[in-house]
């Protein structure tokens, strides 16, 4: 996990990151992946999520998924929150994504739950 925080501090454009999945919980096997969120100053371009994912997987020997805090939604962000680990970051930033992931549950989820349960409704049918 260190080598993994070095890389990320390392990098100037990264502001927040988690590491979260089988490795943050201690789960993890020989053939887990690596699940890391980031946050970055700028638009993360493919090319440079291919790069961090290259550099990581290279670092870690692990395949590696990459999350875009900014794209991030529900239950995926509920879940880096719960049980991810933070890397890189600031305490403010960590809470105004909170924030975020509960607004999202206030305002969205009902929505998404009650269209969900409309659709299974129409597919018993």
């Amino acid at each position: 996990m260190e080598s993994i925080r070095n890389y990320l501090q390392g990098d100037s454009d990264v502001c927040l990151a988690y590491v979260f999945g089988s490795i943050a919980t201690g789960r993890a096997n020989l053939e887990s992946d690596l699940d890391v969120a980031v946050s970055t100053k700028t638009e993360l371009s493919p090319e440079r999520k291919a790069a961090i994912v290259g550099d990581l997987a290279s670092l870690t020997g692990r395949p590696v998924d990459l999350i875009d805090l900014r794209r991030a939604g529900e239950p995926l962000l509920g879940e880096i929150l719960r049980d991810g680990r933070r890397l890189k970051g600031s305490h403010s930033q960590h809470v105004e994504l909170v924030q975020r992931h509960i607004y999202n549950c206030e305002d969205f989820l009902p929505i998404v739950r009650r269209l969900l349960s409309e659709r299974r409704q129409q597919w018993i049918r």
